[in-house]
């Protein structure tokens, strides 16, 4: 809660609002990656009618619950525009061995109070089912953590998307409730029950000493890493 104001003492002037950059806040161009995936930022001028068809992809708007409209690529194009890179972050999953495009992860972080809203696409059929969404959420976990300092991470699958879930047990994420009746399937119309998954980073480093204790901590690395 912000701190009330004493009686008879003088208010000072509310702070204005203002963007990011007037606030000394900058973009986070992120270009991380493991021994098997690889981490972007994406750019407009990066999006292709590949990545376009994933989002209207029948399985990948079921899990997201989206309407499956068809976009045109410069629609896509200023989509990607929209995302400042810091509050709301849009980055590729490419595959590390030559950079060939997986699938895409969407994080929303509230600055103030440090948390991240973790989403991840998996593109092309072929590639479902080969861990990629698990792979991928080791390098974004540690980078959130670790480099944009966040304290908390979630996750909010729909009950029925059992691969998303299945991600976030493996990731170490705790189920923390059930949002009963939560969303309205743009299919059906019925009502979806929504899962509420979350790691905060105590939780996160004690489960990475152990990996690295096992001796199976994958690597990390990119532009500017130390260590």
């Amino acid at each position: 809660m912000p701190k009330m104001p004493q009686q008879g003492a003088r208010s000072p002037l509310p702070p204005l609002v203002t963007p990011l950059a007037a606030q000394r806040l900058k973009p986070v161009f992120v270009d991380r990656w493991s021994d098997k995936v690889r981490i972007r930022t994406l750019k407009p001028s990066e999006m292709t009618n590949e990545i376009a068809e994933w989002l209207t992809d029948p399985a990948v708007m079921e899990g997201l619950n989206a309407p499956q409209k068809a976009m045109g690529l410069e629609a896509f194009r200023a989509y990607v525009g929209s995302f400042d890179n810091l509050k709301r972050n849009l980055m590729t999953i490419l595959r590390q061995a030559d950079d060939v495009p997986l699938g895409l992860a969407v994080m929303e972080v509230d600055l103030r109070h440090r948390l991240g809203s973790l989403h991840l696409i998996v593109g092309d059929p072929e590639n479902r089912g080969r861990n990629i969404a698990f792979d991928a959420s080791v390098v974004l976990l540690r980078h959130f953590f670790r480099e944009r300092k966040l304290e908390k991470i979630t996750f909010q699958p729909l009950a029925r998307n059992k691969a998303a879930i299945a991600v976030c047990e493996r990731s170490g994420l705790r189920l923390e409730g059930t949002l009963r009746s939560h969303r309205i399937d743009g299919r059906t119309g019925k009502r979806l029950d929504q899962m509420l998954y979350a790691l905060t980073l105590e939780e996160y480093e004690e489960r990475t000493k152990m990996i690295a204790a096992s001796g199976v901590a994958r690597p990390y690395d990119g532009p500017g890493v130390s260590g």
